[in-house]
């Protein structure tokens, strides 16, 4: 293979998913935090593996660290398509196995990572901090790093315009009504902008995009199908199944389980 040439990091870093990046605005800014959580066969993975594809076809780097087991790289593969063979030297990946190593890794991002990384994708940030949880008293500790990894990754944001999309599983909201993200009241004070993302049901999915600092207020929500190359639009008579915050009005409280 020939030297990967590097173009310049967009201004606006797509999800590899269009009716994710129209809810978006456009896709994710640079230097932006961008939480996405919903249970699992929601499609989190699958949008992860779309954004750093999606990301490398612009001729940009992107990193990935992955901390539920193996990386199912068939299924990146199968996302990719035909131009994995070519973008896959901008595609670097990480297996976190514990908790604390994941802080070892954030905590080292700034030298481990290529030079003009443009996206790094954590998928996901809570499931090694959810198997430390323990006791009431160990858990201040464990929120306490998780913390410090969330304002670490912050920094490296606003230093070098780095975009990153975070991953977490759901908890049960406290009043039984819904779900919300696990560690939500930390991921949710430092993510830029929140999607959830629900298996309506087969094929069919939900993404809602919430205001940041506002959890439980939908902004605008899109409907997509689950395909073998990842979340993509459905097509209707009057477009795509992008909303503007009416259409089938769901929030946080009122979320399908996969």
């Amino acid at each position: 293979m020939g030297h990967v040439i590097l173009s310049p990091i967009p201004i606006k870093i797509s999800t590899g998913s269009e009716p994710i990046d129209r809810l978006l605005d456009g896709g994710l800014g640079a230097g932006e935090m961008l939480l996405v959580f919903g249970e699992r066969g929601a499609g989190k993975t699958s949008l992860s593996f779309q954004a750093v594809a999606a990301s490398a076809v612009r001729g940009a780097r992107s990193a990935m660290l992955y901390s539920d087991g193996r990386i199912p790289m068939e299924r990146l593969i199968e996302i990719s398509g035909p131009s994995w063979s070519a973008i896959c030297e901008l595609v670097s990946f990480l297996e976190v196995k514990s908790f604390s190593e994941q802080e070892a890794v954030i905590e080292d991002l700034s030298r481990q990572m290529a030079p003009r990384t443009a996206l790094l994708v954590i998928d996901s940030i809570t499931a090694r901090y959810s198997a430390e949880l323990g006791e009431a008293k160990e858990n201040v500790t464990v929120n306490k790093a998780l913390n410090w990894q969330l304002a670490l990754l912050r920094d490296l944001c606003k230093r070098t315009g780095l975009a990153v999309i975070l991953t977490s599983e759901v908890r049960a909201k406290p009043d039984g009504q819904g779900v919300q993200p696990a560690a939500s009241a930390i991921l949710t004070y430092w993510a830029d902008k929140i999607v959830l993302l629900e298996k309506v049901h087969s094929d069919l999915r939900r993404a809602v995009l919430f205001r940041a600092g506002a959890p439980s207020k939908p902004k605008r929500e899109a409907l997509m199908r689950m395909t073998g190359r990842g979340l993509v639009g459905i097509v209707t008579g009057t477009g795509t199944g992008t909303g503007t915050g009416g259409g089938v009005g769901v929030g946080i409280g009122g979320a399908n389980g996969a």
